[in-house]
C-alpha cells in the first residue's frame, strides 16, 4: 500500500510541480516586463474602479454610517464586475497562447518528441497560464478588503466573488486548451471561442431579465425583479444573487423540484462553482486525448480522405474560380475581401443571428406586446452586443494585419514594390473598415427600419427617432475605424500573432472600459439635454442614450416636453464626436505612416 502511495505521489509531483513546462514559463515568463506591466494595468484598472466608486457614493461631509456603508456595498459591486470581466478576458488568452506560442515557434512537434506524457503537457501548459491568472486574483485582494472598512460587505461575498472568478477562468482556461489542442486554425477558433464567450454571457445576461425566465418561488427586489432559472449558469446572474442585488429563493420553498435543482436554485453561486470545476476537469482530461492523434501532426486520415475527394481539382483547361475585380488600391481590396472570405461563416453567423434577434423585437413591436419604452431598451441592449463583437472582429482582425504578413514571409516582398508606405497603410486601414461594414450594416439598417415605421406609425414619441440610425451610422463607423487604426499601431510593433491580438484587445478592453465608465458617469450625473450632448462621445453611452434617451428624464412628461432640446443636442454631440475621433484617427494613422519605414527597418535589423 504504501508503495502505491509512493508511486502515486511521484506521478502528482512530476504531473504538477515539478513539470518541466510550469516550472519553465512560471520562472521565465515571470521575468518579462511585459507581465510585470499587465499586473500593473490589472490593479491599476481596479484601484481607479474602486476610488472612484468610493469617491463619487462617499464625496458628503456628513456621511452617515449607513451611507457610508452602502456606498462600499456599491463599491464592492462595480469592482466585484470589473473584476469577473477581467477574467473572462484574460483566462482564454494566457491559456491559448501556451499551444499558439509552441506552433508559431515551429516546437510543438519537438514538445511531442520529449519524454514528457500527454497528461504533462496539458496541465503543464493549462496551470503555468492559470498561474498567473490566479496570481492576478491574489494580487487584487488588497484592495477589495478596503470595502470592509465601513461594512457593507462581508467576507462571504468576498469569497463569492473570488470563487466567482477563479471558477469561470479556470473554465474558459480549460475551454481554450481544449481547443486548441482539438484545432488547427488557431488564431481564427480564438477569436471564434471570444465572439462565442461574448454572446453567452451577454445572451443569457439579458434571458435573465426576462420576467418569463424568474423564479416564482424567489423574492422581488426593490426594482421587482427576480432570480432567474439561468442564474447558476451564468456568472454574473450568480453575481448578483451574492450581492444581495437579487435574493435566491429559499431551499424550503422549492419542495416541487429534484434536490439537485433545489440546491442549484438556493444556492447559485456554490452551484456555479461546482459545475463550471467539474466541466473544467472533464475537458483538461479529454485534452489529453488530442494532443498526439495523427490529424494533429499532419498524417492522412479518414476525414482527410474524405475531404480530398471532395476538393478534388477540376480537370485540366477548367476554371477553378471566378474572375474577380480588384479594387483600384490592391492592398485595400486584398484586406477587405482575403479576410471575408478566411471569416464568412463567422461574419454571416453573426449577422444572421442579429438580424433575427431585431426581426423578432420587430415583430413583437408591430403586434404591440412591448411598449415603445421597451423596444427602445431592448434596442440598445441587441445594438451594444452586436458592435461589441464588431469592435473585437476589427482590433483582432488589425492586429494580425502586419503580423500575418511577417509571418508569412510576404512583408519583405511588399516592401520590395514600388508601394509607398502612405499608400499600404491607407490600403490597410481602408480594408479593415470595408472588412467591418457588413457587420455594422445589419444594426443600422434595422434602426432606420424601427424609425421609419415609427414615424409613419405616428408614435410620439416612438420607439426611434428617424434621425437616430444616421447619427450611429457615422458614429460607429469611426469608432470602428479607431479601432482599427488602434489595432494597425500594435500589429506594427509587434513580432507574432498572439502579441499582437493579446496586446491590441487588452488595450481596446482599458479604453473603452474606462471611457464607459466615465460616460455613463458624466451622462447620468448630467441628464436631459447636457446628457445628450455629451453621450455620443463614448462607444456605448451613444448607442445607450441615442437609441433610448427617455432614460435622461424623470419621467416621460419630462421627456416628452423636452424631447425637441434632447434630439438637437444629440445632434450637436453626435457631429462634435464624429469631428474629435476623425481627427484622432486622422493624426494617429499619419504617425503610423511617418514611423512605418524606420520601424520595419527595426525589426528587420537592418
Amino acid at each position: 500500500m504504501s508503495r502505491v502511495m509512493s508511486q502515486l505521489g511521484i506521478w502528482f509531483w512530476r504531473l504538477l510541480p515539478a513539470n518541466p513546462i510550469l516550472v519553465r514559463v512560471v520562472l521565465g515568463a515571470s521575468r518579462r516586463v511585459r507581465h510585470l506591466w499587465l499586473r500593473f494595468a490589472y490593479l491599476a484598472i481596479l484601484l481607479v474602479v474602486v476610488l472612484f466608486s468610493l469617491v463619487l457614493s462617499m464625496s458628503g461631509e456628513s456621511a452617515s454610517l449607513s451611507d457610508l456603508a452602502k456606498g462600499a456595498s456599491q463599491t464592492f459591486k462595480w469592482a466585484s464586475m470589473t473584476q469577473l470581466a477581467l477574467m473572462c478576458f484574460l483566462a482564454p488568452v494566457f491559456t491559448a497562447s501556451a499551444i499558439t506560442q509552441e506552433r508559431d515557434a515551429q516546437t510543438f512537434n519537438i514538445l511531442l518528441s520529449t519524454p514528457l506524457t500527454s497528461a504533462q503537457i496539458v496541465f503543464g501548459s493549462l496551470i503555468s497560464r492559470l498561474y498567473f491568472v490566479i496570481m492576478l486574483l491574489a494580487a487584487g485582494l488588497p484592495i477589495f478588503l478596503m470595502t470592509m472598512v465601513y461594512g457593507g460587505v462581508t467576507a462571504s461575498q468576498i469569497a463569492q466573488s473570488f470563487a466567482l472568478s477563479g471558477s469561470t477562468a479556470v473554465l474558459t482556461g480549460a475551454l481554450a486548451i481544449f481547443i486548441a489542442m482539438t484545432s488547427f486554425g488557431t488564431r481564427r477558433t480564438i477569436l471564434s471561442f471570444y465572439l462565442c464567450i461574448g454572446l453567452y454571457l451577454f445572451s443569457i445576461y439579458i434571458l435573465g431579465q426576462w420576467d418569463d425566465t424568474w423564479v416564482e418561488a424567489s423574492q422581488a427586489n426593490i426594482a421587482g425583479r427576480k432570480m432567474s432559472w439561468l442564474t447558476p449558469l451564468h456568472p454574473f446572474l450568480a453575481l448578483d444573487v451574492a450581492l444581495n442585488r437579487v435574493y435566491a429563493p429559499p431551499e424550503g420553498r422549492l419542495t416541487d423540484h429534484s434536490a439537485m435543482i433545489r440546491y442549484a436554485l438556493a444556492y447559485p453561486a456554490v452551484a456555479y462553482v461546482l459545475w463550471t470545476t467539474a466541466m473544467a476537469l472533464i475537458l483538461t482530461v479529454l485534452s489529453i486525448f488530442f494532443v498526439r492523434r495523427g490529424a494533429k501532426l499532419g498524417e492522412r486520415t479518414i476525414f482527410t480522405a474524405i475531404s480530398e475527394r471532395l476538393h478534388r481539382p477540376m480537370a485540366a483547361g477548367q476554371s477553378t474560380r471566378k474572375l474577380r475585380t480588384v479594387w483600384t488600391n490592391p492592398v485595400a481590396w486584398r484586406e477587405a475581401k482575403t479576410r471575408a472570405a478566411g471569416g464568412g461563416a463567422l461574419r454571416w453567423a453573426i449577422i444572421a443571428g442579429g438580424l433575427f434577434a431585431y426581426l423578432v423585437l420587430f415583430a413583437y413591436h408591430a403586434t404591440g406586446a412591448f411598449s415603445a419604452a421597451e423596444v427602445a431598451e431592448w434596442l440598445a441592449a441587441l445594438t451594444i452586443i452586436q458592435f461589441a463583437l464588431v469592435l473585437i472582429i476589427a482590433t483582432n482582425t488589425a492586429a494580425t494585419s502586419i503580423t500575418k504578413e511577417r509571418e508569412s514571409l510576404t512583408l519583405d516582398l511588399l516592401m520590395t514594390t514600388p508601394l509607398t508606405s502612405k499608400y499600404i497603410l491607407w490600403g490597410k486601414l481602408r480594408g479593415l473598415i470595408s472588412f467591418a461594414a457588413p457587420l455594422l450594416a445589419g444594426p443600422i439598417a434595422m434602426l432606420m427600419l424601427f424609425g421609419i415605421y415609427g414615424w409613419l406609425k405616428g408614435d410620439a414619441p416612438p420607439a426611434v427617432w428617424l434621425e437616430t440610425g444616421i447619427e450611429l451610422a457615422a458614429l460607429l463607423v469611426i469608432y470602428t475605424a479607431l479601432a482599427c487604426v488602434l489595432g494597425l499601431r500594435v500589429s506594427i510593433a509587434s513580432r507574432s500573432n498572439m502579441t499582437a491580438v493579446l496586446y491590441s484587445l487588452g488595450l481596446l478592453i482599458v479604453i473603452c472600459g474606462s471611457l464607459t465608465s466615465f460616460g455613463f458617469w458624466l451622462v447620468e450625473a448630467a441628464q436631459r439635454e447636457f446628457g445628450a450632448l455629451v453621450a455620443p462621445f463614448t462607444p456605448f453611452t451613444s448607442i445607450r442614450y441615442l437609441i433610448n434617451p427617455s432614460t435622461l428624464f424623470d419621467s416621460a412628461q419630462e421627456f416628452s416636453k423636452h424631447a425637441s432640446a434632447e434630439r438637437t443636442a444629440a445632434l450637436i454631440g453626435s457631429a462634435l464626436a464624429i469631428v474629435l475621433y476623425s481627427v484622432v484617427v486622422w493624426r494617429t494613422y499619419a504617425a503610423l505612416v511617418s514611423d512605418f519605414d524606420r520601424t520595419m527597418r527595426k525589426q528587420s535589423n537592418l
